[in-house]
């Protein structure tokens, strides 16, 4: 008989080997039990890319109050797995009169920062209010958050890139990790943003062997291995 810390060993391995399998890993924003992210929703879906709903939208309003917004914002698309959010604190939008709304559209990339490939939709972000221009109050916005969700979980994760208009060259911003497959920087304002991978990443991303592969054949030898251990071992007893 195989004796219990060898049966609680197999199966610790088995156990491990089922959750790197896992086709849907739970992003770290999310919960116990949350469900796992659907796929992303492409404006413009590549070749092969899965049948899904539209990418959506948002529009939402903030009222001022002494030439600021009253309270702070945090605001997502609709996605399960929010592929934008973004959060602004209290004061830090400025206007001569609100209410100041918030516009957030995707859109199909037009074009890519240099040297990067683009990831997913580039997000547009309008600021408007009845008074004229709405502006960011750099002692206050110092830190908003702009939240975007990659196309897929690989490592290395794109980076975010920012520009006002048309018109005006991409500006990588620091970036950094939030979950899984969604990546954080400063909000920038009124703008587009959109996550890309710069050559390097690129690179690494479609030329690297993949890493998950490499560990469930690692994991399936060991536990191979430690089955024929104690298979001798229970022979010879």
């Amino acid at each position: 008989m195989i004796p219990a810390r060898r049966r609680w060993l197999a199966g610790a391995l088995l156990i491990g080997v089922g959750w790197l399998a896992s086709p849907g890993a739970i992003p770290v924003y999310d919960g116990i039990g949350a469900p796992p992210d659907e796929p992303y929703r492409y404006v413009a879906p590549p070749p092969g890319a899965p049948k899904t709903a539209p990418a959506t939208s948002l529009s939402t309003k903030a009222a001022v109050v002494a030439g600021a917004n009253a309270q702070g914002l945090s605001v997502q698309t609709s996605e399960t797995g929010p592929q934008m959010s973004v959060f602004v604190p209290q004061g830090s939008m400025a206007a001569s009169t609100g209410p100041i709304t918030i516009s957030i559209t995707p859109a199909a990339p037009t074009d890519a920062p240099k040297g990067a490939r683009v990831d997913g939709n580039v997000y547009v972000v309008a600021l408007t209010a009845p008074g004229g221009p709405v502006t960011l109050v750099p002692a206050k916005a110092f830190n908003s958050t702009m939240y975007l969700r990659a196309t897929d979980q690989r490592s290395p994760q794109p980076t975010m890139f920012f520009r006002r208009d048309p018109a005006s060259s991409w500006e990588a911003v620091s970036t950094s990790a939030a979950g899984l497959d969604v990546r954080v920087g400063p909000f920038r304002g009124a703008g587009q943003y959109v996550l890309a991978w710069t050559a390097a990443a690129a690179a690494k991303k479609s030329g690297g062997a993949p890493v998950l592969p490499l560990v469930l054949v690692g994991t399936l030898v060991v536990l191979l291995a430690i089955v024929l251990v104690v298979r001798l071992r229970a022979a010879r007893e």
